[in-house]
């Protein structure tokens, strides 16, 4: 591998290490080489990711109102696999696979994303409340959702070894991308509790701060796991 590669892997690894343990036997690999992130991890950030450009896809960056409640509990019941998978497998009831994890977190990521979508597009620059739509109003929308998690999980069980390169990099941006949308998500809510709705201007200054603080957090995070754990 050439040095360009090699760096680029590194880069890739070090953002994974700020947020993962990165045990080799619970991550996917691709030629001997894992990916940044666990599979839990993996699902949950592309999960993420994937779902809430596709919700923008389908309304348009336009705001939304919150689903109904008996949606928006499913959507919790989303986050429910991924949890129960992880405590069982710290407590020592069962092992875990790396299918299950991925399959579980794509869930995870999937379903918060829905019940972050209805903030953060409410918060972009413009948008106006009046007639907003209702998240997954329609009869199979969460059916539609859950495509999202299965489909990456398919998607990720060939492994040959050249699609490391393919996954690595989609994965980095998904974790870079979900800390963003958070952190934008964060500081809109905060304005607005301080007085005001976010202005054009505000929102590309909202953005900026949200891609500094992502890189803030992330670079914290390492270094918090190198001086617990050591360097990757």
């Amino acid at each position: 591998m050439n040095a360009v590669a090699e760096a680029l892997a590194w880069i890739m690894d070090q953002v994974g290490y700020s947020i993962c343990h990165q045990i080799p036997e619970r991550a996917l690999s691709f030629g001997g080489r894992a990916l940044p992130v666990c599979s839990r991890d993996t699902g949950l950030y592309l999960g993420f990711a994937i779902a809430i450009l596709a919700l923008l896809v389908v309304y348009g960056g336009r705001p939304v109102r919150f689903p109904t409640r008996a949606k928006t509990v499913a959507l919790f019941l989303f986050l429910a696999p991924a949890a129960v998978d992880a405590l069982t497998n710290y407590a020592g009831l069962r092992e875990s696979s790396n299918a299950v994890r991925l399959l579980t977190g794509s869930f995870a990521g999937a379903g918060l994303a829905a019940l972050v979508f209805p903030l953060a597009v409410g918060l972009l620059p413009g948008a106006e409340p009046a007639g907003e739509p209702v998240l997954l109003h329609g009869r199979f929308s969460l059916a539609a959702l859950a495509l999202i998690p299965i489909a990456i999980s398919l998607l990720l069980l060939p492994r040959p070894p050249a699609a490391y390169w393919i996954w690595a990099p989609l994965v980095t941006l998904a974790v870079l991308f979900t800390f963003t949308v958070l952190c934008f998500t964060a500081i809109g809510l905060f304005r607005e509790w301080l007085g005001g709705a976010l202005q054009a201007a505000d929102g590309i200054r909202a953005a900026s701060l949200a891609l500094l603080a992502t890189a803030f957090l992330l670079a914290a995070s390492n270094r918090l796991h190198w001086l617990i754990r050591g360097p990757s």
